[in-house]
């Protein structure tokens, strides 16, 4: 099945296949208890001037939103048709339409048209096999002290089978991900390791191992 499909699949299931609570658009860092990639890039965005942000992989929507509500003006750029459709409505539904531009694209064929303050790359790069490739375009399209957000899964645990009928590349914590920002300024890293998923529902209990990196670039 490709990615697309799958998303496809699972976003048309459900009215929200992420982010449940009512505060998912919060911008104060205690209202995420559950994501501490949310709670570490409002608290390492908060505080700068806003400019333009790049969401490649946006799901449906909640970092676009959030980048929105600070301020950004956000490209979304999402695989799934049914996922960049509800990125746009739920867009609507939070009074920034005006400030996210929405394009359905695979990551590995996208190129940046112009440059980011801040690029979020949240649950995608497991998808990839070629990461450097993708890791490398972002860094290239980011601006001097501009900051990279980034998760993706780890190969400390294994691929749950539920998430098996799509190609799924992990990569090692001290893989080709981490090791492209040797030369930036990693201001958050962790390792969650084998940590029970709870963001999505629709599928049977599991977990995932997670590498979570936020770099800014050098000016």
């Amino acid at each position: 099945m490709k990615v697309s499909e799958f998303f496809d699949d699972l976003y048309g299931a459900q009215e929200r296949y992420w982010w449940h609570e009512d505060d998912r658009y919060s911008l104060d860092p205690a209202d995420h208890p559950t994501s501490l990639l949310a709670q570490m890039a409002l608290r390492a965005l908060t505080g700068r001037a806003p400019g333009r942000a790049l969401d490649i992989g946006a799901g449906e929507g909640a970092d676009s939103i959030r980048l929105a509500l600070l301020g950004y003006f956000v490209d979304a750029v999402e695989i799934s048709k049914v996922g960049a459709a509800k990125i746009r409505r739920f867009a609507a539904d939070a009074g920034v339409a005006d400030r996210i531009n929405v394009a359905v694209a695979d990551i590995v064929n996208y190129t940046p048209n112009s440059y980011f303050d801040v690029i979020v790359c949240n649950g995608v790069l497991h998808y990839i096999d070629d990461k450097k490739t993708v890791v490398g375009c972002m860094q290239d399209a980011t601006v001097a002290g501009g900051v990279n957000v980034i998760s993706l899964w780890s190969k400390y645990t294994a691929v749950p089978d539920c998430h098996k009928t799509v190609d799924i590349f992990c990569d090692d914590e001290d893989g080709i991900v981490c090791g492209m920002y040797q030369d930036w300024d990693v201001e958050f890293i962790y390792f969650d390791r084998d940590k029970t998923e709870s963001s999505h529902a629709g599928m049977p209990s599991h977990s995932h191992s997670h590498i979570k990196l936020i770099a800014r670039r050098p000016r």
